[in-house]
């Protein structure tokens, strides 16, 4: 198994999730990683979500952190190559997309700690 942490930034003046819904969007965040985990390894299963907000007076943009703790089985990689670079780039491109949609402008760090078994470098 692959153990998956991304993290993510958010900052914008309006969010489509409010401070006041945390944990109905950490559920909606979660709902859509076992998505991208499906499409990307066939199965997956997201261990933690937590989003903090926070306000920055002056410039008056929210920020919005996201941390995301997951496992996932890295043998069943369906895009090739299955390289950990590539499971990597991929991860990031779509947890990008579907945190772009809830939150606007992000900011995407992902960490992918794989065995050294489970694939080629």
């Amino acid at each position: 198994m692959c153990l998956l942490e991304v993290y993510a930034q958010c900052d914008d003046r309006f969010f489509e999730v409010s401070s006041d819904e945390v944990e109905h969007a950490e559920l909606i965040v979660e709902e859509l990683v076992s998505r991208v985990l499906l499409d990307l390894f066939d199965e997956g299963m997201v261990d933690d979500v937590d989003i903090r907000f926070s306000a920055n007076p002056h410039t008056g943009f929210q920020q919005c952190s996201i941390h995301i703790n997951a496992e996932c089985n890295c043998r069943a990689f369906t895009l090739e190559p299955r390289t950990k670079k590539n499971m990597e780039c991929a991860v990031e491109k779509n947890m990008h997309i579907l945190l772009r949609e809830i939150f606007g402008h992000v900011k995407v760090n992902s960490v992918m700690r794989c065995p050294s078994f489970a694939m080629a470098d």
